[in-house]
């Protein structure tokens, strides 16, 4: 059972065998936490308008737990259902509830929560923190260990983001040996961020085995949000590890994947003249994502499981769709 303080995300804190979400949510007595707790079933199951419907009567809660938690969910269910202002007004609530907290003599956990929370929506949406803000590692001590998993996997995606794949394949090692027991939902965000890393270190096998794995338990209680979030950066790998064997399932992951790329890139690159992510089927986009990192067509084929001839065909549609007649210039509509 859930222990009766409050603590940002109760869900991600929680330890529970996998399918067992529904059956933690009811065990908390708070009845305040049990609602946020609801609402990230929803968000990681990508139900998003279930999720802003409970998170909305939060957003100016008096208690910065919940209304930090709130924000969290507010901002990245609204990206998904297209209303990037008010995601842009809840994360930028997030940085109030910061400034507010860090000025007043509060316990060092709620301080922690506020750091954490600015940089799940800080390194998630990357943008880079603001100077002011701390080392989110000189506070990570201080988060239940459920958070401090997923804050270990936010630090494993900011190294990710500068390149320095085997370092973050590292951080997220380092995790998997201090955790204390099953935390599902971080434990999806560490594999996830681990496949990324393998994925440029060209261990494509241990990638899909990474994915696959996360895959398998998170299913169980219907948690598909961590891969749409991370289907660009995971570059096909979902398409290996689901397309063929659950193509219904697929579609319905892909279904999120457009919607939450599309909200994505109006906070993130509102200026790009074209949509990418209008003009590119998610299968296109991982191709282009390989492609502007330099694989070949023979590398992306045994990648995805398909044959050279079929990779050709899709990166001079990719081409046309871009308008563009030079492989190297992909690198201008992806994102990296």
């Amino acid at each position: 059972m859930l222990s009766s303080k409050r603590v940002v995300l109760p869900l991600v804190r929680s330890s529970f065998l996998p399918g067992k979400a529904k059956e933690t949510i009811e065990e908390i007595e708070d009845q305040e936490l049990a609602q946020i707790a609801w609402a990230e079933y929803y968000f990681f199951s990508a139900k998003a308008k279930e999720c802003v419907e409970i998170v909305e009567k939060y957003l100016n809660h008096e208690d910065v737990i919940l209304r930090l938690s709130a924000d969290m969910l507010y901002t990245f269910s609204n990206l998904t259902l297209g209303d990037a202002f008010a995601a842009q007004c809840a994360r930028e609530d997030v940085y109030r509830c910061f400034e507010k907290i860090m000025k007043e003599n509060t316990l060092i956990e709620e301080k922690a929560s506020c750091v954490f929370a600015y940089y799940v929506i800080s390194i998630f949406i990357h943008i880079p923190p603001q100077e002011e803000i701390p080392p989110l590692e000189q506070y990570i001590s201080y988060l239940p260990i459920g958070q401090r998993l997923f804050a270990i996997s936010l630090l494993a995606h900011q190294t990710y983001l500068k390149q320095e794949y085997a370092k973050a394949k590292g951080i997220v090692q380092g995790a998997f040996f201090m955790a204390d027991g099953i935390y599902p939902i971080a434990m999806t965000y560490l594999n996830c961020v681990q496949a990324m890393c393998q994925i440029n270190l060209k261990e494509q096998e241990e990638a899909i085995q990474s994915v696959d794995y996360a895959w398998q338990r998170a299913k169980l209680d219907g948690f598909m949000e961590p891969f749409i979030e991370y289907h660009g950066l995971l570059q096909g790998v979902l398409e290996v590890c689901i397309r063929k064997k659950e193509p219904d399932v697929y579609k319905k992951l892909m279904d999120g994947v457009i919607a939450f790329s599309r909200g994505w890139m109006k906070i993130h690159n509102p200026k790009m003249q074209k949509e990418v992510t209008d003009l590119l089927t998610p299968l296109e986009f991982s191709i282009a994502m390989l492609a502007c990192r330099d694989w070949t067509n023979q590398e992306i084929a045994e990648h995805l499981g398909l044959s050279v001839n079929t990779v050709k065909h899709y990166v001079s549609g990719i081409l046309e769709k871009l308008n563009i007649d030079k492989r190297d210039k992909i690198k201008d509509f992806v994102n990296q």
